[in-house]
């Protein structure tokens, strides 16, 4: 997951090959990614329960984190289907040969820039609610980079008249 988490930030154009992981790997790394933005968006979370809750804190943080995390897995899942659902017209006119399961695998690994950019953000200044739809774009635009970085199918090469294909 730590190879995968670097090659996105380091190389997203070569991340495309994560498109032929198995399912199961791009769905623990999609955790991995819901954990780090936890993490980083959870201080003013934690601060807002100390301040309301004050000497039931420590029963309520742990909780409290474990239920945001759940939701926000939750939100990251849907959010990743419904982009891989709107990154297919791309595929199609960039004529790239990609079934949903690989281009959900894209998806969810063209997500990793924008959600710790946007989490980082949020840990210095909080950030205004119309910025999720610059969120949602930034989404789109590196899934759709993802998917313009995996190369055309080959066409089938034509025999011409009067030659024959070498047996063998």
């Amino acid at each position: 997951m730590l190879q995968q988490l670097y090659k996105n930030l380091r190389h997203p154009r070569q991340a495309a090959m994560f498109r032929f992981l198995k399912i199961g790997n791009n769905i623990l790394y999609g955790f991995f990614l819901s954990l780090l933005s936890a993490v980083f968006f959870s201080p003013q979370i934690v601060s807002t329960i100390v301040k309301t809750t004050k000497g039931l804190s420590f029963i309520f943080i742990p909780l409290t984190f474990i239920f945001y995390y759940i939701m926000l897995c939750a939100a990251a899942f849907f959010f990743v289907t419904v982009l891989a659902l709107a990154v297919l017209p791309v595929k199609t006119v960039l004529r790239r040969r990609l079934n949903y399961l690989q281009l959900w695998s894209l998806t969810v690994n063209a997500i990793t820039w924008p959600t710790l950019l946007f989490a980082c953000i949020n840990l210095f200044k909080e950030l205004p609610a119309w910025s999720i739809w610059l969120y949602i774009l930034a989404c789109y635009l590196m899934a759709a980079n993802l998917v313009s970085a995996i190369p055309k199918p080959r066409g089938k090469t034509a025999v011409r008249p009067g030659r024959t294909r070498p047996s063998g």
